[in-house]
């Protein structure tokens, strides 16, 4: 909906004179207007994407006694209702958008107000009586919201570029960033790729004032509200999941904008789109990625549900020269070396495409993988475990290799499988149990550690899952690492990159409380992945889509990036002279992992390799984008802090 940014000074008067550029290096966020706030400690800026009460929503929205003041970036999805319960509590207000609630349901129940909200956030909000700054965000962390703390100041924005050009913050590269994306793939909260800058966990409420810092979690993912209350199974199951599912596409059907659904013609953006359409009866358009010529394309299946719907379907076409081309844009707007954000980044064009046609809302599938157990690294933990209890011994990689060959996977994965099966009470000591994407984490760590700089620290430790069954407990990791820094990215960055609020209805409140209480069978059934949304759907969709295994929305990487159009792309970043000009990688070992990447493709060693190779990319293309706000880049090495 906005970018929001801000500095508050416990100690000194405060120069709003900043707020002007970190307005305006956020106005793709919010093109519509404008707005500066300020008082001697405090000075707040915003900029708006006007989607709800567009003619009289501006911000900062206040209180009666103006003592309370929100910069708020989102939707609150409840707020017709809040604004009642607060009207009949003799609350007044000036307007009828969302933001103007949160005031004054803080004002009734403190920091615990955002566990009343329904909706997708990011708030800063400021307590002139009490001197205090309360920052938070949504459950899941759809909206961003980044800061940095110097003694008694504190700068805060919806993006990382925003607190740089405050010019009071440096933009330095931290190691524990750097090592995060070479292993994760991407940083993990509260650390980011840039040094003192923090990302704000999800569902985390932080209160600064003068004598410190408080943290505080209000929300923790499968974990039940009434842990003795059966799960649900069978028909019930299916019919709260459906009900659940069904609100949450309705309530992000804007009521004064148009908007649109990025349809990839996979289950969950077509599910979201039949929906709003056949239960909603919503005016929609679709949009979709054509690949031209590449076996990954899936405009046939996005065809296919827009026919059965009856509704327009716009394609924007993609190939690897025009990947190549958006690729520094991309980076600038994740802020980090995210190197799948270089294999998400057509959909800068398919947003570009939704504003050109005057769309302001759109909504995606996001979620939905994560929540329902949609990958196939599930079914394959699973299986992996079966073989151990068998004691299947040297038989377990012939096995492998057989399955791994059926299902047509890069030869070499059955190792690699092995490999990780063998270090399984490991991964349990250090994790508390095994992630789902451990495999994907330790081939790219084998791969990027030769080429990692000396002293760099491990990658960050993540949050142990709670009590629940193994399944839930698997799918936790993906709540912390995958889910607020890999997927939810590239909708909100990508988005609104191009002014575009993109909305997540799998992630809903009640959706993801619904989930929780689901037995593992209504999640994977026999073998069958997201059962629940499966059966809830099967009325308002083709067969077809129905019937489809699980296929992730993926781009080539060595043919569009590394080999072809995007040679040299790959010599400007991976040859040995460019390498050792960035002073960052080992030269030699960066050039070496290229070149498994182009000479063994079709191996899992290759598939690995350029997931390396996009990392040191990215790397390098982060800090060239953000030389522009005074980036230190290193010299002849990485100086890692002690």
């Amino acid at each position: 909906m906005c970018g929001i940014n801000g500095i508050v000074d416990f100690a000194a008067p405060v120069d709003p004179t900043p707020i002007a550029a970190m307005n305006e290096i956020q106005r793709h966020r919010g093109p519509d207007g404008f707005s500066t706030w300020h008082t001697r400690n405090v000075a707040f800026g915003f900029q708006r994407l006007a989607i709800v009460d567009i003619e009289h929503g501006a911000q900062p929205a206040r209180n009666e006694d103006d003592t309370i003041h929100v910069v708020f970036n989102g939707e609150i999805y409840n707020h017709r209702e809040l604004r009642s319960a607060l009207a009949a509590r003799g609350h007044q207000f000036r307007s009828h958008s969302d933001a103007e609630v949160i005031p004054h349901l803080y004002e009734e129940y403190g920091p615990g107000f955002v566990e009343r909200l329904d909706g997708d956030f990011a708030i800063a909000l400021w307590d002139a009586r009490r001197e205090r700054l309360l920052l938070t965000r949504d459950r899941v962390g759809v909206k961003p919201l980044f800061y940095h703390r110097s003694g008694s100041r504190v700068v805060f924005a919806s993006e990382i570029k925003g607190i740089f050009a405050s010019g009071l913050v440096e933009a330095s590269m931290d190691p524990q960033g750097l090592s995060d994306c070479l292993f994760y793939g991407h940083t993990i909260a509260p650390r980011t790729f840039w040094q003192g800058v923090d990302d704000l966990p999800p569902a985390t409420i932080i209160t600064i004032d003068r004598r410190g810092t408080s943290q505080q979690r209000y929300f923790t993912p499968f974990l039940r509200r009434d842990p003795d209350a059966p799960l649900l199974t069978g028909r019930a199951a299916i019919e709260r999941f459906d009900a659940a599912f069904t609100a949450a596409v309705r309530k992000r059907l804007p009521d004064e904008v148009a908007a649109g659904i990025a349809l990839s013609g996979g289950l969950d953006s077509s599910a979201i789109a039949a929906v709003a359409a056949r239960r909603c009866d919503a005016p929609l358009t679709t949009a979709s990625i054509r690949l031209t010529g590449e076996v990954l394309d899936e405009t046939p299946m996005s065809r296919l549900v827009a026919q059965s719907l009856g509704v327009p379907n716009d394609e924007v076409e993609m190939t690897g020269a025009r990947a190549c081309e958006l690729l520094p844009k991309s980076l600038w707007h994740f802020e980090s070396p995210f190197w799948y954000g270089a294999v998400a980044t057509p959909f800068l064009d398919l947003t570009e495409l939704a504003r050109n046609k005057g769309l302001k809302v759109a909504m995606s599938g996001d979620g939905s993988d994560e929540l329902l157990a949609g990958y196939d690294f599930y079914r394959l933990m699973k299986l992996s475990a079966r073989f151990e209890q068998l004691k299947l011994g040297r038989a377990q990689t012939a096995i492998w290799r057989n399955a791994t060959k059926w299902v047509g996977a890069p030869s070499g994965l059955d190792s690699h499988i092995v490999s990780v099966a063998g270090r399984r009470a490991e991964y349990t000591a250090r994790y508390g149990e095994v992630p789902p994407w451990i495999y994907l984490w330790s081939a790219l760590g084998d791969t990027t550690g030769p080429i990692a700089p000396e002293g760099l620290p491990a990658p960050s430790a993540l949050a142990p899952p709670p009590p629940h069954d193994k399944l839930r407990r698997q799918l936790h990791f993906e709540f912390y690492t995958r889910l607020p820094h890999w997927v939810l990215p590239i909708s909100d960055r990508l988005g609104m990159a191009n002014s575009i609020e993109v909305r997540v209805p799998y992630l809903d409140r009640d959706v993801i409380d619904v989930c929780a209480d689901l037995s593992p069978e209504m999640l994977v059934h026999w073998g069958i992945e997201k059962y629940a949304l499966k059966r809830a759907t099967a009325d308002v969709l083709p067969k077809q889509i129905v019937r489809r295994r699980k296929k992730p929305f993926m781009t080539p990487v060595g043919p569009w990036y590394l080999t072809g159009s995007g040679a040299d792309l790959a010599h400007d970043h991976l040859s040995r002279d460019s390498v050792r000009r960035y002073g960052i990688f080992d030269p030699i070992a960066t050039e070496r992992m290229w070149r498994t990447a182009v000479d063994q493709s079709g191996t899992w060693a290759a598939t690995a390799a350029e997931w390396g190779c996009l990392a040191v990319m990215s790397t390098h293309l982060v800090l060239d984008q953000f030389r522009s706000v005074g980036a230190s880049i290193p010299g002849d090495r990485i100086e890692v802090a002690s």
